[in-house]
């Protein structure tokens, strides 16, 4: 036993030796010796003498190709016998090295995962959002970056313990962000209300899909259904139906972001414009010079200060890019939105920025406004 011992203390020696060479060669193959180590059941290590290891591979990572840095993940991805901290050090390197810790290795705390998740790649949040058995709050932190990739990949993980608070916000995002509903109905255990409630606004088939996989009395929200479209009928009759629409729902306080969100979804650009003036509190033919104004900060602008949700925003951002860009002239083409400057700018300052003549009329961008 002394004699094995002190072949490993020998051991350590040589590997640290070789750490502090500067030979790319040489520390290619320091990291596939320590890999022979961890993994090899017959060479009997201790936990220090594998935590000095670990601290070699941390020092003299960034001198290693990826690809064997890749292979050395995967070996240790499903062990359970190597020092946490290396396998927390792997999961934060590049994707190609850090996906089969991510997807297999269960030594990674909640902790471990809510700090990758928060700062590193959307390729790493997807490969956690597709691990097994993950807590409610790396699921709520994983919803709120708001990418709706992720939150697919989320939704179709059944064993994600998706907090119910969670569920019935990605019910209410699912009117506008169709990829949501299918993976959501499918989900184990959903409630009922959620179902009921996403009813109003899927497909044919998805309601079939409901009608027989949830609880739910199909003849009363048909009901409000077919009530919904005959006081819709009713003022299409009328001389300016959508305009006419608008001003009922919100003398009846119904008109909401929603409304106005989910009839440019469904191509009815009038109602769209009306609803959005109306929220505003502008004029119906002030919309267009917002909505579709060669700076797109106007619209951000707009969006914001009504409080629309990012995803909500790029959504109308993307289906009214069509209208914007045939509006831009060839000198001066139609700009781009960086949504980082959505997610900086507060409700207040947007309101701010929506009583500035030079800002709203294009003479000056945000950034200028005193």
């Amino acid at each position: 036993m002394a004699a094995a011992a002190q072949e490993n203390i020998e051991t350590l020696k040589t590997l640290v030796d070789l750490a502090e060479t500067r030979s790319r060669q040489k520390r290619e193959f320091l990291y596939n010796r320590i890999s022979e180590f961890l993994i090899e059941d017959r060479l009997k290590f201790s936990d220090s003498e594998k935590d000095i290891m670990a601290d070699i591979i941390c020092r003299i990572t960034t001198d290693v190709e990826k690809s064997i840095r890749a292979k050395f993940a995967k070996n240790l991805a499903l062990r359970e016998d190597v020092p946490k901290s290396l396998l927390v050090f792997l999961a934060n390197d590049q994707i190609e090295v850090a996906l089969p810790i991510l997807q297999g290795c269960g030594l990674l705390a909640e902790y471990d995962l809510l700090e990758i998740v928060k700062h590193r790649s959307n390729q790493h949040r997807l490969a956690i959002a597709a691990r097994d058995n993950i807590g409610e709050e790396v699921c709520s932190t994983l919803c709120e970056i708001n990418d709706p990739h992720i939150t697919v990949t989320l939704l179709n993980n059944h064993s994600a313990r998706i907090p119910l608070l969670t569920l019935n916000y990605l019910g209410e995002q699912s009117e506008y962000i169709p990829e949501y509903q299918r993976p959501l109905l499918e989900r184990p255990f959903l409630p009922n209300p959620i179902a009921e409630k996403m009813y109003r606004w899927v497909s044919m088939s998805l309601r079939e899909y409901i009608a027989t996989n949830f609880d739910v009395d199909i003849r009363a929200l048909e009901m409000d259904i077919k009530d919904r479209k005959e006081t819709i009928q009713s003022i299409s009759k009328e001389s300016d139906p959508s305009f006419r629409l608008v001003e009922k729902l919100h003398r009846s306080g119904e008109l909401s972001t929603r409304f106005m969100i989910k009839s440019l979804h469904q191509g009815e650009i009038d109602l769209f414009e009306f609803a959005f003036a109306k929220l505003l509190g502008v004029e119906s033919d002030e919309i267009r010079d917002i909505i579709y104004a060669e700076n797109p900060e106007i619209l951000a602008v707009a969006s914001r200060s009504l409080d629309i949700d990012r995803v909500i925003f790029k959504s109308i951002y993307d289906l009214t890019a069509s209208i914007r860009e045939q509006d831009a002239s060839i000198l001066s083409p139609a700009k781009s939105i960086s949504m980082d400057f959505y997610d900086l700018l507060s409700q207040d300052s947007a309101k701010t920025a929506l009583q500035n003549d030079d800002f709203m009329s294009g003479k000056i961008r945000y950034a200028d406004i005193s």
